[in-house]
């Protein structure tokens, strides 16, 4: 009353109108949201948690959740156990882009990461480290099983057929690959360095193929042995 002392009736229902029932028009629907049932709350936290630990184009583990998974894993197996770590690169991948076009190279990044997670198992973590980077972790994988699931992969995308235009030619798919088998508690940091080197150099020598470094208990993540 000390706010509108003074005023007239037709003033004083304006300014009563603007201070409090256009508010309440626009607060309405606000309420009528945070009402929503727990359950239909709960769905939305978990929708909008996938969207953001997964990359939108390849559906793969972000960077940043992959190697954080990797670490959880790690922890709750008290001791990081024997396993390896692969770093997949496209070849050849720019020129694709540049020839042909971006969505082009889209298509190729989906249908890689296709490829690579039908290689794996259920409990190996896939994630896109980089624009055309892929990582995977096979947690326990002997020497064995970590070169056959490294091959798999790379076999698979040599002889996929891929046409990046709809009735084009194929465009020839392959990848280079970096593999670190690791019997040590080097961290993620240190696994991805070792496997990207070795990645590197399966490029330097052809492309195509697979280079492997192997850190055994005492070995430096910047000397593994090589075979």
């Amino acid at each position: 009353m000390l706010v509108f002392a003074g005023a007239d009736a037709e003033m004083l229902w304006r300014d009563a109108v603007n201070a409090f029932v256009l508010p309440l028009l626009f607060i309405a629907p606000l309420l009528v949201l945070l009402g929503l049932s727990l359950t239909e709350n709960a769905s939305l936290k978990q929708k909008y948690a996938q969207e953001l630990a997964h990359d939108s184009l390849t559906s793969c583990l972000t960077g940043p959740l992959f190697t954080a998974a990797i670490d959880v894993i790690a922890t709750a197996s008290a001791g990081r156990r024997p396993g390896a770590l692969l770093v997949i690169d496209i070849d050849h991948l720019r020129r694709l882009n540049e020839q042909i076009g971006y969505a082009a190279g889209n298509q190729a990044l989906s249908a890689i990461a296709e490829i690579i997670r039908g290689s794996v198992r259920s409990g190996d973590l896939v994630g896109r480290i980089g624009g055309d980077e892929f990582s995977v972790y096979l947690p326990g994988a002997s020497k064995a099983n970590a070169e056959k699931v490294a091959e798999r992969i790379r076999q698979a995308v040599a002889e996929a057929s891929f046409e990046p235009v709809a009735g084009g030619l194929n465009w020839p798919l392959t990848v280079s690959v970096g593999a670190v088998l690791f019997e040590t508690d080097a961290t993620v940091d240190e696994l991805l360095l070792t496997a990207d080197r070795q990645m590197q150099a399966a490029k330097e020598n052809g492309r195509n193929r697979i280079e492997y470094a192997h850190l055994r208990q005492g070995s430096s993540p910047s000397r593994p042995s090589l075979h």
